[in-house]
Order: C-alpha cells, then sequence, then structure tokens
C-alpha cells in the first residue's frame, strides 16, 4: 500500500492550499485526491465551447484579501468593475410588462449596498456588533438570533411591503436560498463587523487562477480518484476507492459537508454524521449565455434583468474583456414559486423548457437579438458528484446546534473547505483558501 504523511481530499482551492502550505512547511509526502478530471474545484467555471470565449468571471472585492493576493502572485489580472451608470437595468413583471428598473444597482454590489432601508440596516448593524465572526454560535445572544430567520425578523421590523420584497429579493440573490431559510445569525455573521457602504467590485479569470495553484502542487494532485471510504484509528487512517488505497497519518477532507457526507468515514460521531446530512445547498441553475457581441449596451442596456414572469430569475453581464463578445449570465432559483424569484419546478426540472423559457423571457425584453445566442451553457443546482454552489446559508438553528463542529478535527480526520471559514468570508472563494490554510496549520502541529 501507497504511504504518504497526509492525504487531502478535493483539489479545490481549499485543498489546493492546504497542500502548497504543507510543502512549504517541509511536511511529505502530500496526496491530493480528487474525483473530477480536472483540479479547481467550485472554482471552476463551464467553458462556453466558443472560440476565444473563455469561462465566465469570478467576482470578489478589494476585501478578499487572500484570493488577491493568490491572484497577483499567480500573474493572474484582477479587473476592477466599472459600473456604466448611464445603462439602464430592466424588470420585467408577472404580467410580461417590461420597463426600466428603479434600482438600477450594479449586481457586483454586496447585498448591504443594494439594500437601502437606512432603518432596517442601522438594525441589523446594531445587532452585528455583538456577534463572534470566528465563532458565531459562541455570541452573547447565539441562540436566540439562531433561532429567528430572516423573514421572520424582516416581517417584524418592516413597516413597507413594498420595501420588504425588495430586500428579500435581494437577500435571496445574494445567498440563493429565500429568507426564510436563512439564520438571522449566520445573516449577521455575513454581514461582518463593520458593513461596507460602498463595495469596489473586482473580477479575474479563475481558469487562470486554478491552473496558477495547480501547478504549485502538480506533482501531488491525482484526478479521477473517487474517494468512498476513510478508516482512522491510532495507528493512521486510510483512504481508499475504486482506484486502491493509500495509508495516511492525517486526512484533510476539503469538501463541503454535504459532500462529505457522501464518504464512508468511520468512525463519525452521529452527531458529525446529522450536521453533514442536514447541511444545505443553495439552489441556483447558472445559465451563460453567449452572443456575437454585447449588443445590449447599444440600446442603452446593462444586460441586469429581473423576471418575474415567465422564468422568475436576473441576468446580468459578464461579457469577456479578453474578446468582442457579449456574455450574459442568468440565475433561475429552483425551490419553488411560494418565495420571491422561486420557479415552477415543472420548468426548473425539465432543461429544454426551462431553457426555452429563459430564451423567450430574453426576447421579450431585450429584443430579438436575444433570443439568437451563439451558445447556451446550463449549470444545475447540482452539477456533478465533486462540485457544488459554494454559498451555503445556514437555516435557523444549524450553527447554535452544530456550529462547534465545523472545524474540530475527529481523530486523524481534519476539515478544510469555505464552509469552514471565519465570517464574513464563509461560503466565498476566499474563504476557500483561508480554510485551506487553516487546516493545514492544525495537521503540521500534530506532525
Amino acid at each position: 500500500m501507497e504511504r504518504a504523511d497526509v492525504v487531502i481530499v478535493g483539489a479545490g482551492l481549499s485543498g489546493m492550499a492546504a497542500a502548497r502550505r504543507l510543502e512549504e512547511a517541509g511536511a511529505g509526502p502530500v496526496v491530493l485526491l480528487d474525483g473530477r478530471d480536472a483540479p479547481g474545484g467550485r472554482a471552476l467555471l463551464p467553458d462556453p465551447g466558443v472560440d476565444g470565449v473563455s469561462p465566465g468571471s469570478l467576482y470578489l472585492c478589494e476585501h478578499d484579501g487572500a484570493l488577491i493576493a493568490a491572484a497577483r502572485e499567480f500573474g493572474v489580472e484582477v479587473e476592477r468593475v466599472e459600473c456604466d451608470t448611464a445603462l439602464d437595468d430592466l424588470r420585467m413583471d408577472e404580467d410580461g410588462e417590461t420597463s426600466v428598473s428603479d434600482e438600477n444597482v450594479p449586481l457586483a454590489a454586496s447585498w448591504w449596498t443594494r439594500v437601502r432601508d437606512e432603518w432596517i440596516l442601522g438594525r441589523l448593524a446594531k445587532l452585528a456588533e455583538d456577534v463572534d465572526f470566528a465563532e458565531p454560535w459562541n455570541s452573547e445572544h447565539a441562540e436566540e438570533l439562531d433561532s429567528q430567520s430572516v423573514r421572520s425578523w424582516l416581517r417584524t421590523h418592516a413597516f413597507d411591503s413594498e420595501s420588504l420584497t425588495f430586500i428579500e429579493e435581494q437577500l435571496t440573490m445574494e445567498a440563493g436560498v429565500p429568507a426564510d431559510r436563512i439564520s438571522l445569525l449566520w445573516l449577521l455573521a455575513h454581514i461582518g463587523p463593520g458593513p461596507i457602504e460602498e463595495i469596489v467590485p473586482f473580477r479575474l479569470d479563475g481558469m487562470e487562477l486554478v491552473r496558477g495553484l495547480a501547478a504549485q502542487v502538480a506533482d501531488r494532485v491525482r484526478t479521477g480518484r473517487h474517494v468512498a471510504r476513510i478508516e482512522h484509528g491510532g495507528d493512521g487512517a486510510e483512504v481508499s476507492g475504486p482506484w486502491g488505497s493509500i495509508s495516511a497519518r492525517r486526512v484533510i477532507l476539503a469538501l463541503s459537508p454535504a459532500d462529505a457526507a457522501r464518504i464512508d468515514i468511520a468512525p463519525l460521531p452521529p452527531s458529525r454524521r446529522r450536521l453533514q446530512r442536514q447541511w444545505p445547498q443553495a439552489e441556483v441553475i447558472r445559465t451563460e449565455l453567449v452572443y456575437q457581441r454585447p449588443f445590449w449596451t447599444n440600446f442603452g442596456l446593462s444586460g441586469e434583468v429581473h423576471f418575474e414572469s415567465g422564468v422568475p430569475a436576473f441576468t446580468f453581464d459578464d461579457s469577456p474583456a479578453d474578446s468582442d463578445r457579449g456574455r450574459l449570465i442568468a440565475h433561475t432559483y429552483t425551490f419553488g414559486e411560494a418565495d420571491p424569484l422561486g420557479a415552477d419546478k415543472r420548468v426548473t426540472d425539465e432543461p429544454a423548457r426551462h431553457r426555452a423559457m429563459l430564451l423567450d423571457n430574453l426576447e421579450q425584453a431585450l429584443g430579438p437579438l436575444a433570443g439568437e445566442p451563439m451558445d447556451v451553457v446550463a449549470y444545475n443546482a447540482e452539477p456533478d458528484p465533486y462540485s457544488r454552489a459554494y454559498q451555503s446559508p445556514a437555516p435557523p438553528g444549524l450553527l447554535t446546534e452544530y456550529g462547534p463542529q465545523l472545524r474540530a478535527p475527529i481523530g486523524r480526520v481534519h476539515w478544510a473547505g469555505t464552509e469552514t471559514a471565519d465570517f464574513p468570508y464563509n461560503g466565498t472563494l476566499n474563504g476557500a483558501l483561508t480554510s485551506g490554510r487553516r487546516a493545514a496549520e492544525e495537521v503540521l502541529r500534530e506532525l
């Protein structure tokens, strides 16, 4: 049997960051396994299949220090997103009537920036002052805050129904799930210690970033290695799958808790098993539409459209910087019509019908050119077994019950992945990098 000091399961940003830190410290040998045919995990976006058009951008802000530092190290351009306020956003109402949106807020802005109810924001900021951002479940009023959904809190404190609907829609766009599935404690921790009034958005080429990181650990990465079982005890650990097995002194699982649930880990406390089984996932269908050119700007439009008719969804302009092509990204939510932005499951369950209705929406809003894309790539809520949406808002009750177990090692098994990162970076790609390094430091202390 092959032997290693450390086996890392999951070659996304978190797993590669952990492997790199271990190598820097002289640990070895280190083996990095991933079930997919290429490293990158949730930072990899689909290839649109059009010559000269790269996969979509990763969006970040100036406070994502770890991500920006990694990009600069590998020579990946971090491009500031210039929002042209002269271009109009659109909204299509339930009757199919299209009008210029009153909000006209750039999508790259944070949820906090998009919401304009100062009284609501002031109340949330005040509550956030007492939150422990490293371990929110240890905050002074954690149980009280975690017992409430964001929706229940908003409906107690918001008096304007139109403003309430707008706030819930904006939060859904950010979190990927409706407000009744989000813990108030999670939201306060996600806001952070000091709400940013004006966010400066940036974007970068995720494929270039992945290549830079992967090159640093290329001799450690083994793709196409689905891990089915991990056994660990006093003498070490064994990681195995259809390809064989490796023994190790320590194992790092750089996966979301939901993905870790598919691995048979023995021993594993029942409470950890319940955590993994109950871990939520954002329910978003991401559709990428490539056009000959970004024609919407010729009509004074930003490409950002909020649809309430047909398939409730929203689109934004992600036209590649290195090409004359135009690209729109559409997000459709699959959690049902009862919630703001929720879509008819009979549509979202049928890819062909969803695509047809989305194109019809776009054609009505942006004109006939919108119905003639060069290519359409749909990235479903669960695109493959190894990479899901990275945002995982915690429902009421989850953080206070299971939060202490998110990072706590179990025997020889350690946990990484953005879901284990400190807030407000928890659930972001910046958090993926920092969580991998934190897990590597834990393992180095044990080795």
